[in-house]
């Protein structure tokens, strides 16, 4: 079904379309932090000032028919073709959509019916913004720099851009996010269906092809985190939206591994024959970097491999499993060797070991164990782990279910070559018939025979030794079926075709996990080893050695990244109203399904100097202050266990170690039963970490790491060695360091923790910044800046504070250099170093050494309480063993209350809404558009102006003051007049002014109450007393609220330009001629309008701004004014240049600056004012219109009002006491006939 990708600027939205319906993704920014946030035992809490806890990314997706999207508003984001999603992931705060642009078909199981395609092509368009649209990508996959491409070198847009014709200029160089996990997919070791799951062999779901992506194994599915979101935004549709959907064949699932078919005959008869195998992604990994099995029973390099045969009468299937050693252990990453670690002890191990058959068994039934491990050391050991484990299993809940055989493939092949590798058959044939295999009747549509069991092969690494037996088995399987249809010649092709395909899938199993092709392919193809064949295989031998130590980890990053499990990646949520009601829910309620609890730590430190002691402890392990007598965790650390020359640190010997872990066992199994979890060694630092056998199940996810800081980086001298854990649902971590030793060297030892701080990295890109608590032990050689004489006298007057005031460590700390934010219990014992050994008395050597305390104990976290801060008395080295004691609380998250809970929540509230999502139009799609302005609006597109400049269709015309200030207003008026027609009006003239008050003419404007204030904002003036009758004037305007007013209503001083400006207090004075106002703190006006003609001007002064709180009195009686005969008509404004003298003024708008306003007058209309000034110096203009005056009893504007008086108006003293009326007192047709008496 042909797919296509489209995409809109406004809101940013992507469109993936077929002939019938369409998928939009939409960005709706980033999620809620709180919705995130959830208990410290659920969310680590961030420490230091470089973590801070990380927010899901949210996405709008809406699945509607083609016909209701109008795809005028979108443009193909490229020319390819689409074949699936694969889903969303955000990277670097951005969201990308992963969609499949290329493939090729390479099987089909089950003809014309299921079909197996590879990815080779794929793409990732961001969905959240269109920085990487279109751009141009070279052969290796990165961004090409805009000026290459036109500067003559060519490139097929169409082919490296995905289709695009636009380079976006802004990629430069930069690597597109998606560059490694793009390199990954499209490795050839990905493949997809559209028409049957293939996560599933055939047994499960039958011969008749299903696509029901929500029943889908995610034990195989390697886009399971990206598509997890889109999976459950389908189960919320309704059954014809989920069947359209699943038609649409948008979603997508993935696996990885091998699938391939050949056509072949049996008998004469055409057949196909058909590989798959599926590599587990639970615990997915390269070589080094994934080993054993994890807490959840998942091991490293599980793959189920299925052989399928299909005729036209038949269809036969059969099913094996391969995956590492079921137990806890690792291989250090070295060149010429990798040596095996068993990290967990017997009983804390059992656990996973369990959680990893129990399923197998349920799954497939009973397991028959093919172990070829060798002989050789570390292959031994986990072999006899192995068995043990096997055999604690047989002897309780699988005793009918696990079957084991050993066969130590190296010495069976050593002498007689591959071919001994057949004398297995003798140990599996009785199962295979017992197990069988899967048979379907294509005539009858029904299964003839299940198989009902299941072979497990493992070697080291599960690829070159495995990948010959399973071909073994997998012959035997078809011998079998063969036999039972009774088909007499099968046919040297058929083999030869199954040893073709084996040979493919060994090469490509091997390349997943080790980087190259499988070893002893040549044998599996043929049938027997050749020169060519050993020659091959010494060269894949070198290339392993380099990619294991050189390439894997970026490998590894790229599939966690894939996967979901880098500590901290963010989510794509989708936008769910209903679910971000039930987490903010939880979060509230979150003690229903949260516990917490206080377990007891102990940790110890102890400098050996290399000495083996197998005396009594307990004066260190157990100490009679240390406030219980079993902790549930204990912590061991030891420095220099083993002398620090230089073969022990190329070589570590693990022998001492080994003897302490028995030591420390020995007498915590005397108080308690004890379980080593994990023990490390970086040369002569190592580190146990115990728990109560009672504890064992609640402590899971153990990870360790270690940092060299010796020579540079280089040398395991110095260092630390780190675990970290999960106890209950609360992260901890144990780190171990050995700083640098000198007494000057105190930068080299800050050096140190920022390296070691910096470097230690567990798996998933977990930091120590990462976890709850951290308990950091060790010897971190700080001295004592003292005099050694002092210090001595010091320590026998027992004056410790002296002592720590000069202690190097605690100087550091307190000046923020070393350990910040870490916290140190006050120190009570004596300096820990340097004795002499088996003595209390310090260093009498040569050297005599200052006495320090080297040997420290530090905590970071919150929920962590210290109880005891001593040392023991142990002499045997030249250090004392130092030990503390802590109370720490654990949270302990209830899943299946939490999960039901949820499920409550949202049911209720989905019942509550009415409808499940939010998902509607262009009002919830995106983030909020940028807010408006007055010259520019969010509506307008392309960052229009929303100003327009409006030109009269004459030079000598302007706007026609006389028309009605609403544009809807039926009128005769035109919209332009020529300066002369309105030059021709004479002063005064009520009729013709255009503030005069005809029935043609603009009438002035109402003020409107702003919503700022109230009847309660009531604000004063000064009283205005009048000698003669008097009537209410209207109070003045509020705060103008609009640019839209003409220049007459703006320059007359009516409303002020500064939108916060209050109303204005004046006093004024009669001249004779004229009047002049001066406000309080008001300027002359003339100092930026000069001085009018002689011809009865006047000089005026600009009023003054001042602020509501400066008014005297919050309650003041009304205002009032005179009635006077005079006429109340102000000056016309003056006309434009060019215009003639007797020309009143212009209407046309005056535009104002806010940047720099002045008292009542904007910037730009004092310049205004200052460019006519040689006009009126000439008088040639009338004087410019005065703001708005408070009146004097005995001046007068020359004009009459409505009663045909002069008007008068009081003058203001501060005596008198006057109210300023609120809107709500009058209405607007009083305010407006008030205004027409003043005027």
């Amino acid at each position: 079904m042909a797919m296509h990708i489209l995409f809109r600027d406004q809101p940013r939205t992507l469109l993936l379309v077929t002939d019938d319906h369409a998928l939009t993704f939409s960005y709706a920014g980033d999620a809620d932090p709180e919705r995130n946030q959830s208990h410290v035992s659920e969310k680590s809490q961030s420490h230091d000032n470089g973590s801070s806890s990380s927010r899901d990314s949210r996405i709008l997706v809406d699945f509607s028919s083609r016909n209701d999207i109008d795809l005028t508003q979108y443009r193909a984001l490229s020319s390819l073709s689409c074949h699936g999603c694969l889903g969303l992931i955000s990277i670097d705060n951005d969201v990308f959509l992963a969609v499949i642009t290329g493939a090729s078909k390479v099987a089909e199981p089950i003809s014309q019916t299921e079909t197996v395609y590879r990815i080779h092509a794929l793409e990732f368009y961001c969905v959240s913004r269109a920085d990487w649209d279109f751009t141009a990508l070279d052969p290796s996959g990165n961004p090409l720099d805009s000026a290459g491409l036109y500067s003559g070198d060519n490139y097929d847009l169409a082919t490296t851009s995905g289709g695009g014709a636009v380079v976006n200029p802004n990629a430069g160089m930069i690597e597109h996010p998606c560059l490694s996990l793009k390199k990954l997919l499209t490795d050839g070791s990905f493949y997809y269906s559209n028409d049957f799951d293939l996560t599933s062999r055939l047994q499960a779901r039958s011969a008749e092809p299903t696509f029901d992506i929500e029943g889908f194994d995610e034990t195989f599915m390697w886009n399971s985190f990206m598509i997890s979101e889109l999976i459950k935004y389908r189960s919320h549709l309704q059954l014809d939206e989920k069947e359209a959907l699943d038609h649409s064949r948008f979603f997508t699932s993935v696996i990885r591994g091998f699938a391939e078919t050949v056509p072949t005959r049996i008998d004469g008869i055409p057949a196909s024959l058909t590989i798959i195998s599926r590599q587990g992604c639970r615990r997915a990994g390269t070589r080094y970097n994934a080993r054993g099995v994890d807490d959840e029973g998942n091991v490293a390099n599980f793959v189920e491999t299925e052989t399928i045969l299909y005729t036209q009468d038949f269809c036969f299937s059969y099913t094996q499993i391969r995956g590492s050693v079921p137990i806890f252990w690792e291989q250090d990453v070295q060149l010429l060797s990798a040596k095996v670690n068993i990290t967990r002890a017997f009983e804390a191990t059992q656990p996973a070991f369990m959680a990893h058959f129990e399923p197998l068994v349920s799954k497939y039934g009973p397991v028959h164990i093919v172990n070829l491990l060798s002989a050789k050391p570390g292959e031994q050991e986990l072999t006899h782990r192995y068995r043990q484990h096997i055999k604690y299993a047989t002897e309780g809940a699988l005793s009918d279910q696990l079957r084991e055989t050993r066969f130590d493939f190296h010495v069976e092949t050593a002498k007689a070559g591959y071919n001994a590798a057949n004398r297995i058959l003798r140990f599996l044939e009785d199962d295979a018939d017992e197990f069988g295999f899967f048979l379907y009747d294509n005539e009858a549509k029904a299964a003839v025979v299940e198989q009902t069991g299941v072979f497990r092969t493992n070697c080291l690494d599960c690829l070159d030794r495995t990948n010959l037996i399973q071909q073994i088995i997998s012959k035997l399987a078809l011998e079998l079926v063969v036999r039972q249809k009774e088909i007499m010649r099968p046919g040297e092709e058929l083999w030869r075709r199954h040893s073709v395909l084996w040979a493919d899938n060994g090469d490509q199993l091997s390349k997943i996990y080790a980087g190259t092709g499988a070893l002893k392919t040549s044998y599996t193809r043929s049938g027997k080893m050749s020169i060519a064949g050993a020659i091959a295989d010494a060269t894949k031998s070198v290339s392993r050695m380099y990619i294991n130590n050189f390439v894997d980890k970026g490998k590894q990053n790229t599939m966690d990244l894939l996967l979901g499990r880098m500590e901290g990646q963010m989510r794509v949520l989708l936008h769910d109203p209903i679910n971000d009601y039930v987490l903010a829910e939880l979060n509230k309620r979150k003690e229903e399904f949260t516990s917490s609890r206080e377990i007891s730590i102990f940790a110890g430190t102890f400098n050996l100097n290399g000495c083996l002691y197998d005396g009594d402890l307990s004066s260190w392990l157990f100490p009679k202050d240390s406030g219980f007598d079993s902790p549930d965790l204990v912590v061991i650390a030891f420095q220099e266990i083993v002398e620090l020359t230089a073969g022990q640190i190329l070589s570590a010997d693990p022998a001492k170690r080994q003897f302490w872990e028995h030591q420390v066992s020995r007498h915590l199994n005397a108080r308690d039963n004890y379980v080593l979890l994990r023990s490390g060694q970086l040369v002569g630092t190592a580190l146990l970490l115990y728990v109560k056998a009672s504890e064992v199940a609640n402590v899971r996810n153990i990870n360790g790491a270690v940092k060299k800081t010796g020579m540079g980086g280089m040398a395991g001298n110095k260092g630390g060695v780190a675990f970290s854990c999960d106890y209950a649902s609360t992260k901890l971590c144990f780190i171990t360091s050995h700083l640098a030793a000198g007494l000057s060297n105190v930068e080299d030892r800050n050096h140190d923790f920022r390296t070691i701080k910096s470097g230690i990295r567990f798996p998933r890109g977990k930091m120590l910044s990462d976890h709850d608590m951290v308990i950091w032990l060790g010897d971190f050689n700080y001295r004592i800046d003292m005099p050694n004489e002092e210090v001595r006298k010091r320590i026998k007057d027992s004056d410790l504070n002296i002592l720590y005031d000069h202690d190097q460590l605690n100087q550091q700390m307190t000046a923020g250099k070393a350990f910040p934010y870490y916290n140190e219990a006050p120190i009570t014992f004596n300096p820990t170093y340097k004795f002499d050994n088996n003595s209390d008395d310090y260093d009498t050597s040569d050297k005599a050494r200052t006495p320090a305390w080297t040997d420290r104990i530090l905590t970071r976290g919150s929920n962590i309480k210290q109880i005891i801060y001593n040392s023991a008395g142990l002499r045997f080295s030249d250090h004392r063993p130092v030990y503390a004691s802590f109370l720490a609380t654990v949270f302990t998250i209830d899943r299946q209350k939490k999960e039901k809970l949820s499920q409550e929540l949202y049911a209720k509230r989905r019942g509550y809404v009415g409808q499940l999502l939010d998902l509607g139009g262009d009002d919830s799609s995106g983030p909020l558009p940028p807010p408006s302005t007055d010259r520019q609006k969010w509506w307008l597109e392309g960052g229009k102006s929303a100003k327009a400049n409006i030109i009269p269709p004459q030079q000598s015309m302007i706007l026609n003051p006389s028309r009605p200030a609403n544009p809807f207003s039926t009128t005769t008026e035109p919209d332009f007049i020529s300066s002369a027609q309105l030059g021709s009006q004479p002063h005064g003239s009520t009729g013709t002014s255009p503030l005069a008050y005809g029935d043609n003419h603009r009438k002035p404007l109402v003020p409107h109450k702003p919503t700022s204030m109230s009847s309660s904002s009531i604000h004063s003036l000064h009283t205005l007393p009048s000698q003669s009758p008097i009537s209410e004037i209207p109070p003045a305007l509020p705060p103008r609220r609009t640019n839209t007013l003409s220049s007459s209503m703006r320059g007359s001083g009516l409303l002020g330009d500064d939108q916060d400006t209050p109303l204005q207090t004046f006093t004024g004075s009669h001249n004779g001629s004229g009047f002049s106002l001066t406000g309080n703190g008001a300027r002359s006006r003339a100092d930026s309008t000069g001085s009018m003609g002689s011809n009865g001007s006047s000089t005026f002064q600009q009023p003054s701004s001042a602020r509501r709180g400066d008014f005297p009195s919050p309650s003041l009686s009304k205002v009032h004014r005179p009635h006077t005969g005079a006429s109340a008509i102000p000056p016309p404004m003056p006309p434009r240049p060019g215009s003639s003298a007797s020309s009143t003024s212009s209407t046309t708008p005056l535009t104002t600056s806010r940047s720099s306003p002045q008292p009542g007058f904007g910037a730009e209309a004092d310049m205004h004012a200052r460019g006519f000034e040689h006009l009126r110096h000439a008088g040639t203009m009338p004087p410019a219109l005065p703001a708005r005056p408070r009146y004097q009893p005995d001046a007068t504007f020359g004009g009459t009002g409505a009663t045909g008086k002069p008007i008068q108006s009081p003058v203001p003293t501060a005596g008198s006491q006057t109210a300023l009326l609120d809107d709500d007192d009058l209405d607007d047709e009083t305010l407006n006939s008030k205004w027409k008496a003043l005027a």
